[in-house]
């Protein structure tokens, strides 16, 4: 009885054996089957990626992109300059009086050198009140001292020469009792709008030959116009190349340098 007992147990260990191996083999082969699974996706997402791009980098657009440029010299036709005439008196009438008989005198002074009557034009007059100040240097606002009555006379003409060589003479009327103050003048263009059209299609033209330029040098065909962004003009005193975003429009000077700026966008082939 024994030995048939102990011959039971050792075919139940066997079969307990068999039964781990059978498992341990079928973990084993699950767990390759998932990692050939997972191997697969991964090669396939690396090869579906390498397809898109392969796509993008045969049919991306290519395009480059310049900035063409163009500048004039120009001379301005135009000069407006101002003059202002004042009189102080303690006497609001007075001060008046005053600036009542010297504002005639001067433009009798410009019309006398060549002005007309519709070159000129004379602004209203304005007052302001002097205050005295303590010996702290504080302004006592109850009290007026004198008022100080001023009036422009203003020239505008295509005459530049004359109109400067008044502004510089206009200081003898001092030597009359005219108390005038003389403005630097100011120097305008005035066919800045039609010459705007010409130096936008001079620098589009600019554009074009650069890009035809990098084209050439990088062994491609230039394509059609594909954007055009027109900058603002840019008018300096001459030898100058300040830049604004709003642009700049000097009229201190005679002379000055304009400059349009086109970027352009073009298809490259």
């Amino acid at each position: 009885m024994r030995s048939v007992g102990a011959g039971s147990r050792r075919c139940g260990s066997l079969a307990r054996v068999v039964d781990h191996g059978s498992q341990r083999t079928a973990l084993f082969g699950l767990a390759r089957s998932l990692v050939i699974g997972v191997a697969i996706a991964v090669t396939a997402a690396i090869l579906s990626a390498g397809l898109v791009e392969s796509f993008r980098i045969r049919h991306q657009e290519k395009r480059i992109t310049v900035t063409g440029s163009a500048t004039r010299r120009i001379r301005s036709d135009l000069i407006v300059w101002r003059a202002t005439v004042r009189s102080q008196n303690p006497q609001l009438t007075e001060a008046y009086k005053k600036l009542a008989a010297d504002v005639p005198t001067l433009v009798e002074f410009i019309k006398a050198r060549g002005m007309t009557e519709a070159q000129v034009t004379v602004s209203a007059a304005s007052i302001t009140e002097v205050h005295p100040r303590t010996q702290e240097g504080i302004e006592q606002e109850a009290l007026i001292a004198a008022y100080v009555a001023h009036q422009d006379v203003e020239v505008e003409s295509a005459d530049i020469a004359k109109v400067e060589q008044i502004s510089r003479e206009v200081t003898q009327l001092l030597d009359r009792g005219v108390y005038v103050q003389s403005s630097p003048p100011l120097y305008v263009y005035t066919k800045l709008a039609p010459l705007k059209i010409q130096m936008l299609a001079e620098a589009s033209k600019d554009a074009r030959l650069r890009a035809e330029q990098i084209a050439v040098n990088t062994n491609s065909a230039l394509g059609k116009l594909i954007t055009g962004r027109m900058g603002v003009m840019q008018v300096n005193q001459k030898f100058a190349t300040a830049v604004s975003a709003e642009g700049n429009n000097d009229k201190t000077t005679l002379e000055k340098d304009v400059m349009a700026v086109v970027t352009a966008e073009f298809e490259v082939h």
